[in-house]
């Protein structure tokens, strides 16, 4: 049975993202995914994104509102410590890149009723981390 809604977590890689991230916390894995997405050309697939999301929601919560993460991952950012520089402007930077043309996941969310409560929940991390400039 696959997850599928509109909250950073919500979806099946990004619950495995953050499970996998709870299990090993290293700034590493949630740079590496901002790093692949920012530089991604051609068409972004929904998995990509999708973790990209979750990794810039750990962010956001790491900086600014720890209840972006599920209740039961909220120690993570204790585990996770403070991000490395550079790393806020990256998240910003994938997230842009999951909304712009050419992303599976927003094309997916455009074809259902949620695509603006999907943009809402994107917006909202891109002003926790703005705001943690």
């Amino acid at each position: 049975m696959s997850a599928w809604d509109n909250g950073p977590f919500d979806n099946d890689e990004a619950a495995d993202f953050i499970e996998d991230l709870a299990q090993a916390p290293d700034w590493r894995t949630v740079v590496r995914i901002l790093d692949h997405v920012t530089k991604a050309t051609g068409y972004l697939e929904a998995p990509e994104g999708e973790m990209a999301v979750a990794a810039a929601a750990v962010l956001a919560a790491c900086v600014g509102d720890v209840s972006v993460l599920p209740e039961d991952q909220q120690g993570l950012k204790d585990a996770l410590g403070p991000p490395p520089e550079g790393a806020v402007r990256l998240a910003r930077a994938a997230l842009a890149r999951v909304v712009a043309p050419a992303s599976e996941i927003d094309e997916l969310w455009q074809e259902g009723d949620a695509h603006d409560v999907w943009l809402t929940h994107i917006a909202s991390l891109q002003n926790i981390l703005s705001a943690s400039q």
